[in-house]
């Protein structure tokens, strides 16, 4: 009866100790070493609620890790496409069903804002998807064209990362 159950115990431990889990922290700091501050525009397009919510949450995460890591970031999120519709005053715009996940996403914009991101509307998005700039959540600043801003950004040094 001890046999069988040491086998088992040491055929665990070998699956645990090669599956490439362990207790080491991972970090950036190659990628961190002496950098003060970053800049970074977002690029948020997708029009799937939970896709766009996970997209969300990595922009949220991103953030904070950055922070941790004694990185002062300067953040703006450009929206664009079909991740209009989730940007939207009230429900309108979205399926019934995804009227909750809009409510988070709303949340969400709550919080980029109070840690200082800057949000772009683009308009050409909304014209194409139908939405009256004056739609838009008050925390969102609308701009004439959301490739105009990328460059822009990109000019001044930003970091692009796309969500989509």
């Amino acid at each position: 009866m001890k046999r069988p159950m040491c086998v088992t115990i040491i055929f665990l431990v070998a699956m645990f100790a090669s599956s490439g889990c362990s207790a080491e922290a991972y970090n950036n700091g190659n990628a961190l070493t002496g950098v003060k501050g970053a800049r970074i525009y977002f690029d948020v397009n997708v029009g799937e609620p939970e896709k766009l919510l996970t997209r969300l949450q990595l922009i949220e995460s991103t953030y904070n890790q950055l922070v941790a890591s004694g990185v002062s970031p300067q953040v703006v999120v450009g929206i664009r496409g079909k991740a209009s519709n989730f940007f939207t005053r009230d429900g309108g715009y979205v399926l019934d069903t995804d009227v909750p996940l809009k409510k988070k996403i709303a949340s969400r914009i709550d919080q980029f804002i109070a840690q200082g991101f800057q949000l772009e509307q683009c308009a050409i998005a909304a014209d194409m998807q139908n939405i009256p700039t004056t739609d838009f959540m008050p925390q969102l600043e609308v701009v004439s064209n959301g490739y105009v801003s990328m460059i822009g950004y990109q000019s001044q040094g930003y970091a692009f990362v796309p969500m989509d």
